[in-house]
C-alpha cells in the first residue's frame, strides 16, 4: 500500500476499536510489522470495562502517558508515524489532539474508508491463497472482477443482463430474457443526520424508510410498514425491520441490505457484471473486523450481561446447531466478525438467513427483561450483527462468499 510506507519506520496506532485491529491484523500479516503501541484518549482508557489492556501484548495506553514517553528515551533517536485508524468521523478531532501533543502533521497517517478497503483487500486475498478453515469463502469481489472482467465471452454465456458497448446486435427481447433482478434495500430513517457526501447511488440499491410507523413524513419511496412488516419494532430493530420486509415482501433473485451512512464499495457496473457470474458466489459480505482476542469480546460494549445470556439461551433452544458452532468459534479463537448486519445474497440464502435470525430474535424477545415489547434501545439490532457472524461462521464451508469495501457517506 503506497500511501503507508513500512520500510524503515517505527509506528503506533490511533484506536483500539475495531477498525484499529483490523489495521492492525492487517499490516501485521502483509507486512511482518506491529506498532510499538496502540493510542486511545486518556477518557477512553478510563472505560475500563470496553478498552482492552494490551492487544496482542501490545500495550493499550492513553495519549497523555504516551506523550511522557515521547519525552523520555523510549522512542529517543527513532522516527515515528502515527497510524490514525478509527471511523473517519474522528478524524479531524485526532489529528487537532496529536498536533497539541508536539506531532508533526507530516508524521501522521489518516487511515481513510478507501485506505482500509484496500488493506483489507489484500489481506483477506491472502487468506483465500491459504487452504483450511476459510472454506470456499475469503475471496473478494475485486479479486474476482478482476479475474474475469474482460472475459466477455465467459459474462454473455450467463443469465444476466450485461449489455457492452458494442453488443448493439443484441436484440431488447433477448436482453430482458436475460435479466436477472436485485434489490439491496438501503435503510434510511426521519430522524438520520443529513448528510453532506454527494453521491450518485447505483440503482441496485433501493432507499427503503424504516421505522415509518413513527414518522409523520415519507422519506422514501419504500416503507418498511407494508405487507408483511415489524415497523413497530424499529427502536429495538434498527435497519433489521428493512431486512424483515425484504424477506417478507421482496421478490428479487438477489437480496441486501446496506445503510444510509455504509453501502457497499461496488459500482452498478460491477454489480451487473457479478449478477452474469451466478456460479462464483452465494453472498456478498462486508469485510470483517478482526476482534482480540476473539469475537467474544464484541457483544460486551453493546449488549448487556443478561440481554447476552437470553440471546444464546435462544439460540441454543431455537438453532442449537448454530449455539454449538459459536462456542467452536470461540474455543478456536476465531477473531473475524461481520458488523453492520450488511449482505447481498441470493433470495433463497437471503431468506434463510432471515428466518433463522428472527426466530432467534423473536424468542430472546420474550426472554429479555424487560421484554422485547417494552424497550426501545436497539437490542436487537446489535444481537443481529452477532447472529449475522454466527450464521455465516456455521455455512462458510458450503457458500461461495465474497468480500467487499464498505463506502462510508458522512
Amino acid at each position: 500500500m503506497k500511501e503507508i510506507s513500512m520500510k524503515n519506520d517505527s509506528f503506533c496506532i490511533y484506536g483500539a476499536g475495531i477498525v484499529a485491529t483490523s489495521i492492525y491484523k492487517a499490516i501485521k500479516t502483509l507486512y511482518g510489522k506491529q506498532p510499538l503501541s496502540f493510542i486511545v484518549s486518556d477518557s477512553e482508557l478510563s472505560e475500563k470495562s470496553t478498552t482492552p489492556e494490551k492487544i496482542d501484548s501490545i500495550p493499550v495506553i492513553g495519549l497523555s502517558e504516551w506523550q511522557e514517553r515521547q519525552q523520555g528515551e523510549y522512542c529517543k533517536h527513532v522516527t515515528l508515524k502515527y497510524i490514525v485508524a478509527v471511523p473517519e468521523v474522528h478524524h479531524a478531532v485526532i489529528m487537532k489532539s496529536l498536533l497539541e501533543k508536539g506531532v508533526y502533521k507530516e508524521d501522521v497517517i489518516l487511515i481513510t474508508g478507501d485506505m482500509e478497503n484496500q488493506l483489507m483487500e489484500e489481506y483477506f486475498w491472502l487468506k483465500h491463497s491459504e487452504q483450511g478453515k476459510y472454506g470456499q469463502g475469503a475471496r473478494t469481489v475485486k479479486a474476482v472482477l478482476d479475474k474475469t472482467f474482460q472475459d466477455k465471452a465467459y459474462l454473455e454465456k450467463k443469465n444476466c443482463d450485461i449489455i457492452f458497448k458494442d453488443d448493439a446486435h443484441i436484440g431488447d427481447a433477448a436482453k430482458e430474457e436475460k435479466a436477472v433482478s436485485i434489490e439491496v434495500f438501503q435503510a434510511k430513517c426521519h430522524v438520520d443526520k443529513p448528510l453532506t457526501t454527494s453521491i450518485v447511488m447505483p440503482d441496485y440499491i433501493v432507499p427503503i424508510q424504516v421505522g415509518t410507523v413513527f414518522a409523520d413524513k415519507k422519506i422514501a419511496a419504500v416503507q418498511d410498514n407494508v405487507g408483511d412488516n415489524i415497523s413497530h419494532k424499529n427502536r429495538n430493530y434498527c435497519e433489521l425491520t428493512a431486512s424483515y420486509y425484504a424477506w417478507k415482501n421482496g421478490k428479487a433473485d438477489y437480496k441486501g441490505l446496506c445503510h444510509y451512512r455504509r453501502i457497499f464499495d461496488i459500482t452498478e457496473e460491477q454489480m451487473q457484471r457479478l449478477l452474469g457470474m451466478e456460479d462464483k458466489w452465494d453472498v456478498i459480505l462486508p469485510y470483517p473486523s478482526i476482534h482480540y482476542p476473539d469475537i467474544s469480546t464484541q457483544h460486551v460494549r453493546y449488549i448487556g450481561k443478561e440481554d447476552w445470556k437470553a440471546m444464546m439461551q435462544a439460540l441454543e433452544e431455537k438453532a442449537p446447531e448454530y449455539y454449538r458452532a459459536y462456542l467452536e468459534a470461540v474455543a478456536n479463537e476465531e477473531q473475524q466478525f461481520l458488523n453492520y448486519n450488511m449482505l447481498i445474497a441470493k433470495k433463497k440464502i437471503f431468506d434463510d438467513y432471515c428466518n433463522f435470525l428472527f426466530e432467534v430474535l423473536a424468542r430472546t424477545e420474550e426472554l429479555t427483561i424487560p421484554k422485547g415489547e417494552n424497550r426501545a434501545d436497539r437490542f436487537a439490532g446489535y444481537m443481529g450483527e452477532n447472529l449475522t457472524t454466527i450464521y455465516f461462521l456455521k455455512n462458510r464451508e458450503h457458500l461461495k462468499i465474497l468480500y467487499a469495501g464498505k463506502k462510508w457517506l458522512v
